[in-house]
């Protein structure tokens, strides 16, 4: 089902850019892959907080 989605001039000449960047041939393989990089953790995320001890869950896990 194709639709039609309105954006102003300069995101329009922002997705041209990188349509030419990223070598897709349309604007939806480049919205696309940009809400897959989105959904992922970025790499920055990892090693936040360092002195974090590592969870490990009791034998028995309940409230007394």
């Amino acid at each position: 089902m194709a639709t039609t989605i309105q954006v102003h001039e300069d995101v329009l000449r922002e997705l041209d850019t990188l349509k030419k960047e990223m070598g897709t041939r349309s604007y939806e393989e480049v919205i696309k892959i940009l809400l897959k990089n989105a959904k992922k953790l970025q790499r920055s995320h990892f090693g936040t907080l360092p002195k974090l001890k590592t969870f490990r869950r009791e034998e028995i896990d309940r409230f007394d």
